[in-house]
């Protein structure tokens, strides 16, 4: 007469929402550039959602000064800490990567080097405003937060000036703000071995206080990646009592009821109403929901049958940024 039982977790869902923005400005003392708006998407789950993006950017050089002023700069832009190790920016004419690591190359406005911005004016009777084109590329498994998110570079710039004034050369902090709007999406799954009791026909309700955990008691994990919030709901197809196929539940002898421990609440018969969790962002390397669930009740006297079981279903939902709830760390 084997009474096997086991809970099943079943139903994760997810969802996406969002998009990509970026802007960007910059200023050194002998140049000044417009601001720009790109638009797009960037979804950090997507296999194939590399996002490559094409942006114009105005520079104009300041009016002359005593017949003096800027005649030739140059430019690279610098990671800073917090800049994603795949973002790259290339100069869409010559091919060259003008995204680098500090302190970046020497600029030498003397040289033709596609791995910097090289823009000549001319002079004093020249036009003030030059364009250039840059590819930015963001690929998919970069681990931005959810929503409005900026990418602040750094800009290190050569100028050289007409009429014999000193050339100018140094950094600029904050030269270049990249904004993007990162889809708020996640991934969900059930981790670990089924939550199965075994054979639990011998096992007595009594004997349940001195029974080991590794006897009345087994723990999954729900595995969330997300780029931000989420909500996560919980429903018991039973009420949290397990049950054969055709079985009673108001039949005492054919149901086993149980408690659940899921997001800091411990739910059974008589309080089976989970109450929704709005998780902060778990990130792309996920985090671990311990579903823990114990038995009140041992398999001795129940009805014979080769499975009890019971349907949980866990709903995870992304969330737009910002929520209407504060989330808390979920773990």
């Amino acid at each position: 007469m084997k009474r096997r039982s086991h809970i099943l977790l079943l139903g994760l869902a997810a969802g996406l929402g969002g998009g990509l923005l970026a802007s960007g400005s910059a200023l050194a003392q002998c140049v000044t550039f417009d601001p720009v708006v790109l638009s797009g998407t960037f979804d950090p789950f997507n296999p194939s959602g590399t996002t490559v993006q094409t942006l114009s950017i105005t520079a104009r050089r300041p009016p002359a000064v005593g017949g003096k002023k800027t005649q030739e700069v140059n430019f690279i832009y610098l990671r800073r800490p917090d800049t994603p190790s795949t973002l790259t920016i290339v100069q869409t004419a010559t091919g060259g990567q003008i995204l680098e690591n500090p302190p970046g190359h020497v600029l030498d406005p003397n040289n033709v080097n596609p791995n910097e911005i090289e823009l000549n004016f001319g002079g004093v009777g020249q036009p003030d405003v030059q364009t250039f084109m840059v590819t930015i590329t963001v690929p998919s498994g970069a681990d931005l937060p959810a929503g409005t998110t900026d990418l602040y570079l750094d800009q290190k710039y050569y100028c050289k000036r007409t009429g014999g004034a000193a050339d100018e050369q140094g950094v600029i902090a904050n030269s270049l703000d990249i904004r993007i709007n990162v889809l708020s999406a996640l991934q969900a799954s059930f981790v670990g071995p089924a939550l199965d009791f075994g054979e639990i026909g011998s096992l007595a309700t009594a004997s349940l206080p001195s029974t080991p955990n590794s006897v009345k008691q087994r723990t999954g994990n729900v595995r969330v990646a997300s780029s931000g919030p989420y909500s996560v709901a919980l429903t018991s197809a039973n009420q949290f009592r397990m049950t054969y196929p055709g079985g009673n539940l108001a039949t005492a002898n054919q149901r086993i009821p149980y408690q659940l421990d899921f997001l800091g609440q411990t739910k059974t018969t008589a309080s089976p109403t989970f109450s929704t969790v709005t998780c902060a962002r778990a990130g792309l390397s996920g985090q671990y929901l311990a579903v823990t669930p114990t038995l009140l009740e041992g398999g001795a006297g129940k009805a014979p049958a080769p499975n009890y079981q019971d349907i949980l279903t866990v709903t995870v939902t992304p969330l737009a940024v910002p929520t209407g709830t504060t989330p808390v760390a979920c773990m």
